[in-house]
């Protein structure tokens, strides 16, 4: 044991790039395009301690260096992927579409696949190298369910998170801010459009629930102190992400073109100007473009055409990793 744990600290020791100092070849490492850190990481095992590490992406994501990553959970077609998830990373800057079927050891992934649409419809955001799969359907109480489950891109293993203690919740928007998920908005069973938000935090497995955030004040005071947020910074974030993507109505969910080639979905923007006045916030709608790459592992690895994406798509999110 003395051994090993001796290994372990050499390890640690080796120098991320030889003859370059460690902050200079992290400089590299942060600048790997996210398609080449999954290779990367067996490299050697000090690389893979370092791309393992929240702190990796977190710190990426700060200087600027993160790649928009366009996410896709998909049902299969051929009779050999129905019934699994698989997730397609694609990084509309290099092109590179990555593809891969999600280990089918999640509880109730036997779910009936029937009837899709709304009801069926699972939600997914990447947040550093875990995939959070939102939402299912108890084919025995015959309802949504709030099960969450969390996928390690790099290990392939699922582990169980805390259910969403509001699964009832109808057209809310899933949005990553700072590591922690929004569940925004929405409608309840009689179709009231609501106010609140949810927030869940991945890495303490923990939801909170945020009461009419439009009456919710950001926090000037230094002396900000609340367990569930690491600074006032992160809350106000919060905060107006939940305000500005408020405004984006039921109907501008995600649409596909007819060819199946396009993705657009709706994101709040605001105009340049310091006021806080609604009226300067604005609905703007992103386009994501599927190359040839990406159509032609949808055909080959699930049997999905063009037209037919739109029907086995699961969940779409854009967002910088």
């Amino acid at each position: 044991m003395k051994r090993s744990r001796a290994r372990r600290t050499m390890t640690m020791k080796a120098e991320l790039i030889p003859g370059l100092p460690d902050c200079l070849a992290l400089e590299c490492l942060l600048r790997l395009p996210f398609h080449a850190i999954l290779d990367a990481r067996a490299v050697c095992k000090r690389w893979k301690h370092e791309l393992d590490s929240p702190s990796f992406y977190r710190i990426r994501r700060t200087a600027g260096l993160a790649h928009r990553i366009v996410s896709l959970l998909f049902q299969g077609k051929l009779p050999h992927t129905v019934g699994n998830l698989h997730l397609a990373l694609y990084e509309p800057d290099t092109g590179v579409c990555m593809m891969r079927q999600l280990a089918p050891n999640r509880p109730n992934s036997h779910a009936a696949l029937a009837g899709r649409g709304l009801a069926m419809a699972r939600d997914a955001a990447v947040v550093g190298r875990e995939l959070v799969v939102f939402g299912g359907w108890d084919v025995l109480e015959n309802r949504r369910s709030g099960e969450v489950h969390i996928y390690d891109l790099h290990t392939g293993a699922w582990r169980p998170g805390t259910p969403n203690p509001a699964p009832e919740r109808l057209f809310c928007w899933f949005v990553l801010n700072r590591q922690k998920v929004l569940v925004i908005g929405g409608r309840d069973a009689e179709g009231k459009k609501l106010q609140s938000a949810l927030v869940y935090n991945v890495a303490a497995d923990t939801w909170i629930e945020m009461l009419d955030f439009e009456e919710q004040k950001c926090q000037d005071d230094d002396s900000f102190c609340d367990e569930f947020w690491q600074s006032k910074e992160e809350y106000n974030s919060a905060i107006l992400c939940c305000r500005k993507w408020f405004l984006v109505e039921d109907e501008d969910d995600v649409r596909i073109c007819p060819t199946g080639k396009e993705i657009y979905m709706s994101v709040p923007e605001k105009k340049k100007s310091d006021s806080e006045d609604k009226s300067k916030e604005k609905v703007m709608v992103t386009k994501s473009i599927l190359n040839r790459n990406v159509l032609r592992n949808l055909r080959q690895r699930l049997g999905l055409r063009p037209n037919e994406v739109a029907l086995y798509l699961e969940s779409y999110y854009s967002g910088r990793l």
